[in-house]
């Protein structure tokens, strides 16, 4: 049996502006609950939204497709969008795709909040 772990936590920092902190895997068995989060997230009121991959330990093409939800509901609902401690395991991916270039990226939360 192979498990796969995977959370996602989505807090309020304040007002219209979200933070979604993802940890573990993104993969197909856990992708279901990433867009879940995602479009719970990247809805209006919200104008800012925030998600922090720091934590994530893997990302499949599953994953990227989370990514790529997330970066088109942003773009429905005009909401600003940005990835927030991209490691290896998410820039690998972002960048063998040529997708890391259509994402806002910043190093900390403290960073992105204080461009946006």
């Amino acid at each position: 049996m192979i498990r796969t772990t995977f959370d996602a936590v989505t807090e309020e920092l304040e007002a219209g502006v979200l933070l979604v902190r993802m940890s573990g895997e993104i993969d197909i068995a856990t992708t279901d609950f990433a867009s879940e989060s995602i479009r719970a997230a990247v809805a209006p009121p919200a104008r800012l939204v925030l998600i922090d991959v720091s934590a994530v330990t893997f990302c499949s093409s599953a994953g990227l497709g989370n990514l790529v939800e997330a970066r088109n509901l942003a773009g429905q609902h005009n909401i600003t969008l940005a990835l927030v401690g991209v490691g290896r395991p998410v820039d690998r991916p972002l960048a063998v795709t040529g997708l890391g270039g259509q994402f806002r990226i910043y190093s900390t939360v403290e960073e992105a909040l204080a461009e946006l």
